[in-house]
């Protein structure tokens, strides 16, 4: 092998093992029980947005994306009650992506923001008129897989609040009556 091609082929090798680790799309799959958005299908909005822009932007202004969709819009779709739903959109460069839930009356989290790096998969629960935000975490793994390469649990130290005892006040001492002066 040619001593000169040696570190251009390493590099080669890095470089596209560093583009291989990176997702290209990301797959959405959102579970929406019977009574989501009062058994109404709403729909579901994909957009690649800056940080500053998910956290000043109105509902109004996301909802205008259906009829008037911008260069922001990546994907839209019809969430409907009672049916899973998946749809697999382009990973923009750069940018994070705002997956936003249009419902009827929405009461609580109706959009979340997946800043970068953008995992391939998420898994979004809907409740009646929010996003699920209370999702449980990573189930514990089985004892015979404890201690393979994952960070031990740590478990929040309990605490007892301080017992109060009233404080001790000595009075004025009272004798006993005397019968004479």
């Amino acid at each position: 092998m040619n001593a000169g091609k040696g570190p251009w082929l390493l590099l080669l090798a890095l470089a596209l093992g560093t583009v291989a680790c990176a997702p290209t799309h990301l797959t959405i799959n959102v579970k929406s029980p019977p009574g989501t958005n009062q058994g109404r299908p709403l729909h579901m909005v994909v957009r690649a947005v800056d940080a500053q822009r998910y956290m000043t932007e109105f509902y109004a202004d996301v909802a205008e994306r259906i009829v008037h969709p911008d260069d922001s819009v990546v994907q839209t779709l019809v969430v409907y009650p009672g049916e899973k739903a998946q749809t697999r959109v382009k990973i923009p460069e750069e940018s994070p992506l705002a997956i936003s839930f249009l419902f009827t009356t929405p009461d609580g989290a109706w959009q979340v923001l997946l800043d970068t790096p953008i995992p391939g998969r998420v898994d979004i629960d809907l409740e009646e008129s929010r996003i699920r935000t209370d999702a449980p975490k990573r189930k514990k793994p089985a004892k015979s897989e404890a201690g393979k390469g994952e960070p031990p649990k740590l478990e929040v130290p309990s605490f007892e609040a301080p017992k109060v005892e009233a404080p001790k006040v000595e009075g004025p001492k009272v004798g006993a009556p005397s019968g004479g002066k």
